[in-house]
C-alpha cells in the first residue's frame, strides 16, 4: 500500500515538473512593454537589425506555443544531439519601444513538422501560401497579428539532413517591423500585396491576396512569377 502511495506521489511530482512553466508564446499580448519582460527572463541583446533590436533565448521554458513544447537540437550526431538548438527571438521595435513580435525557430525535422501541423490546425486556411519541394511559405492574419511561417528542407548539419522552420509573429501595430519582414525572401510577394492593399481604390472592400495576383496575370513578367508555386 505504502509502495503504491509513494509511486503516486512520484508520478504527480514528475507531472508537476513537466508542466511547471506557465509561459506560452500564444498568450503574449503584442505589442507589449519590454522592460519587465526582458528583465524577468534575463534576455540578452543579440543584435540590432534596422528598426528592430533582437533578443534571443534557447531556454526550454520559453519554447512553448499553444501548450506544446518545441525544444530540440541538431548536432553532429543528428537530431537530439546538442548543437544547433531550437530558439525564440523577441523583437523590440524602436517605433513604439515595445516587444512587437517574436520568431520561433526550429532546427529538427521532428519539431518543424509538429509546428507545421499545429499552426495549420490552430489557424486554419492561410491568407498566403506558396510551396515547392524545398520551401513552404504561409501567412495567416488573425486578431491583429500576422503569422509568417517558413520551412526549409535544404539544410544539413554535419551531413545530417533536416527540415528547419521559422515562425515570425508580428503585431499589426508595428508597421515598420511588418514591412521589414515582408520585403524579401519568401514573403516579398505578400509585402507587395500589403502595399497594394493600402491604396485608396481598395479601401472599404474585400481585397484578398488572390484578388491581387489575379490583377497581375496580364503582366508578361510578374504574372507567371506570382502564380509559380502558389497553392490555390
Amino acid at each position: 500500500m505504502m509502495k503504491n502511495f509513494l509511486y503516486l506521489v512520484l508520478c504527480v511530482s514528475m507531472f508537476s515538473c513537466k508542466n511547471s512553466s506557465n509561459f506560452d508564446l500564444s498568450a503574449l499580448q503584442l505589442p507589449m512593454a519590454d522592460t519587465s519582460f526582458i528583465s524577468k527572463h534575463q534576455l540578452e541583446k543579440d543584435m540590432e537589425i534596422g528598426e528592430c533590436i533582437q533578443y534571443s533565448s534557447e531556454q526550454p521554458d520559453l519554447l512553448h506555443l499553444y501548450g506544446q513544447s518545441f525544444t530540440g537540437s541538431m548536432g553532429p550526431g543528428g537530431e537530439g544531439d546538442n548543437g544547433f538548438a531550437n530558439k525564440v527571438d523577441f523583437f523590440l521595435t524602436k517605433e513604439n519601444n515595445k516587444i512587437s513580435g517574436y520568431a520561433l525557430r526550429t532546427e529538427t525535422k521532428k519539431t518543424t513538422e509538429a509546428l507545421d501541423k499545429l499552426l495549420n490546425e490552430k489557424l486554419g486556411k492561410t491568407d498566403f501560401h506558396y510551396r515547392n519541394k524545398d520551401f513552404t511559405n504561409q501567412v495567416w492574419y488573425k486578431d491583429g497579428l500576422y503569422y509568417l511561417w517558413n520551412t526549409n528542407s535544404t539544410v544539413a548539419y554535419y551531413s545530417n539532413k533536416t527540415v528547419t522552420g521559422n515562425l515570425t509573429v508580428i503585431s499589426e501595430q508595428s508597421p515598420v517591423f511588418l514591412e521589414w519582414s515582408t520585403t524579401g525572401g519568401g514573403f516579398s510577394y505578400y509585402g507587395n500585396y500589403l502595399n497594394e492593399k493600402k491604396k485608396p481604390e481598395h479601401q472599404g472592400k474585400p481585397y484578398s491576396y488572390r484578388n491581387f495576383i489575379d490583377s497581375q496575370k496580364d503582366d508578361a513578367f510578374m504574372g507567371p512569377s506570382y502564380f509559380a508555386d502558389y497553392v490555390q
